[in-house]
């Protein structure tokens, strides 16, 4: 089984897989994430200024590394889904996902005909045109992974429409940018945020789509788990460099204050 696969395959046996959100370009990253055994990274193309060819090198690194790369575009009828699946995304996750046409239009772009009017392209996926050209494309429908983010109640209201087309794999609530939806910014824990998730949950459970989660708190893993999540987003690559070094800065700075004043600051000449 290739990395990009990895994903897609604990999905389809029922088992979990760990991810990192990742807004980094750094490649080394992804290789530390696979060492510590995460099954794949989602890396954000919304609210970054990542470039196509860190991109490439993004998806390079999680293909050499083990893991799968799922890449998040800003909105559905974004001009990125044709290049980022060329260049070898296990499949995207499409931010602002509102309306039942924003599902369709995401389909659209991912899938190959019928389902989609994806662009043909013998490339890196392809081996450069030395395959099965028409398989191919049957392979590839298969294999990649549309997930709907919900962002907003008139996402969550037509979840599962949403959910019933063919073509779309998943759903995921982005628990940040439905608080402000709804007037509570940034209080993603809030019980109508913690309510919206279970809703979610259900209508993939219903629908039979994956259900991505983002546990905003350590004791939130087991709730998403019991809710039937099967991609679990459990770190984020900023969050994770601030708390180690805001941890490592207070460690040496305690010490010193207990102990660094006793030794005195001068030297004499």
């Amino acid at each position: 089984m290739n990395a990009r696969l990895r994903l897609r395959s604990l999905l389809d046996q029922g088992r979990p897989a760990g991810g990192l959100f990742l807004s980094l370009p750094a490649p080394g990253i992804i290789e530390i994430a696979a060492v510590a055994g995460f099954d794949f990274v989602m890396i954000d193309l919304e609210h970054t200024l990542i470039g196509g060819r860190e991109l490439e090198e993004l998806i390079a690194a999680a293909d050499r590394s083990g893991v799968s790369a799922l890449v998040r575009v800003a909105e559905a009828r974004s001009e990125r889904i044709l290049p980022v699946l060329d260049a070898g995304a296990a499949g995207i996750v499409v931010s602002r996902a509102s309306s039942v046409e924003d599902a369709r239009e995401a389909i659209r772009r991912a899938r190959y005909a019928p389902l989609g009017s994806r662009g043909l392209n013998a490339g890196r996926l392809g081996r450069f045109g030395d395959c099965d050209l028409p398989a191919l494309l049957r392979r590839l429908d298969r294999e990649t992974l549309v997930i709907a983010l919900i962002e907003d109640p008139a996402g969550l209201a037509v979840a599962e429409e949403m959910a019933s087309l063919p073509g779309l794999d998943g759903l995921l609530l982005g628990a940040a940018d439905y608080s402000q939806s709804i007037g509570l910014p940034w209080q993603t824990t809030a019980e109508p945020v913690q309510a919206a998730n279970r809703q979610l949950a259900a209508v993939a459970r219903r629908t039979r789509r994956y259900f991505f989660a983002i546990p905003r708190r350590d004791e939130d893993v087991a709730d998403h788990l019991r809710e039937g999540a099967l991609g679990i987003v459990v770190a984020n690559d900023r969050g994770l460099l601030r708390q180690a070094l805001s941890s490592k800065d207070r460690f040496w700075r305690d010490i010193y204050r207990e102990h660094g004043s006793a030794g005195g600051g001068e030297t004499k000449s």
